[in-house]
């Protein structure tokens, strides 16, 4: 997926954050804190949830016909090839016009020639006298087309792939080596973020009614325009940059221990905090999200989708792992 599109999911997803925590001032300011009070909150915002899920699965059934997702999703581009030309039976190795072979599996050939379409391995270069020989590290096991091309056609046939077959006849190990750096420093953005927000934030002050409350509004409004501010290409920052900052954010982590435990008093700072960790997670976590399937290097659709499956799977892990920390922290420390 292009850069615009990654944007507008990092801040659909913040923008969301911020909703609920202006529906809950909202409502928390208008009804009183009584058990039969609170069970109708509940129901108005899971009420609102459902009603919002259900949209969004008939907004999701009508992407297949969506030009923009029939460019960029290979499910639905063969959804569409096939009602342009009438016939629901077809599959990708009929669109392709040969037989895709998996990496690592070579195929006889008769005449020692390779012809147009042919998939070639690298121990067969020399069969390929008119492909363009790459450098030796990037040549290793990788599955090239034999083509000749018209003038600014592309030759990368898993554009006529499936996601699911792009990832099939992509090798995990050089996306990995490539895109490393922004991984882990997505791994590390989320899970500072979410081992501070909300279960280290709440123990600052237990009895005030409004105060996390008011921080966790502080910390979506902060995260939703960090997210936002990804749209502007000219304040983006290298990769390095963004792996340096998430290792510097983990200053927040002795700065929020200070407010809980009473050194820094007051609500003022805590808010202060919160506001930019929602700001500094919002911005550089959407920008490892939007960088890493870009990264320089990937040149197949199968590399960049690959990719896009590991740095959701690094974010995942980012939270999964700071969650479990969290309550180890909750309950040891009696927070």
């Amino acid at each position: 997926m292009p850069p615009k599109f990654m944007s507008a999911v990092m801040f659909g997803c913040g923008f969301s954050g911020v909703i609920c925590s202006v529906l809950q001032c909202i409502v928390k300011g208008s009804m009183p804190d009584t058990y039969e009070k609170n069970k109708e909150q509940a129901y108005i915002y899971f009420s609102l949830t459902l009603g919002i899920m259900a949209i969004t699965l008939v907004m999701a059934i009508c992407l297949r016909y969506n030009s923009f997702a029939q460019k960029y999703v290979g499910e639905f581009r063969q959804v569409a090839r096939h009602a342009e030309h009438g016939d629901t039976e077809s599959t990708t190795e009929e669109s392709l016009g040969h037989k895709i072979e998996p990496i690592g599996v070579e195929e006889p050939t008769n005449t020692g020639e390779a012809l147009d379409g042919d998939i070639v391995l690298e121990d067969q270069q020399s069969a390929a006298p008119r492909e363009k020989f790459l450098d030796e590290e990037e040549e290793m096991n990788e599955v090239r087309v034999v083509e000749t091309p018209e003038e600014g056609e592309s030759v990368d046939e898993q554009k006529n792939m499936t996601t699911s077959e792009q990832l099939q006849h992509t090798r995990l190990l050089p996306v990995i080596k490539l895109i490393w750096p922004t991984m882990l420093a997505c791994f590390c953005v989320f899970f500072l973020s979410l081992l501070i927000f909300p279960s280290l934030i709440i123990p600052v002050d237990r009895k005030s009614a409004w105060f996390s409350t008011i921080a966790i509004l502080l910390y979506n409004c902060g995260d939703a325009t960090g997210r936002l501010s990804t749209s502007i290409r000219k304040i983006w920052p290298t990769r390095k940059v963004i792996l340096i900052v998430s290792f510097c954010r983990f200053a927040f982590l002795p700065l929020i221990f200070l407010c809980i435990y009473g050194y820094i008093p007051g609500h003022a700072p805590p808010f202060v905090f919160m506001a930019l960790i929602g700001l500094t997670n919002g911005f550089f976590g959407a920008m490892t999200m939007v960088l890493g399937p870009n990264t320089p290097g990937l040149r197949t659709e199968g590399q960049h989708v690959m990719a896009g499956q590991l740095m959701g799977i690094s974010l995942l892990a980012g939270g999964s792992v700071s969650a479990l920390l969290a309550l180890l922290l909750v309950v040891c420390l009696h927070l």
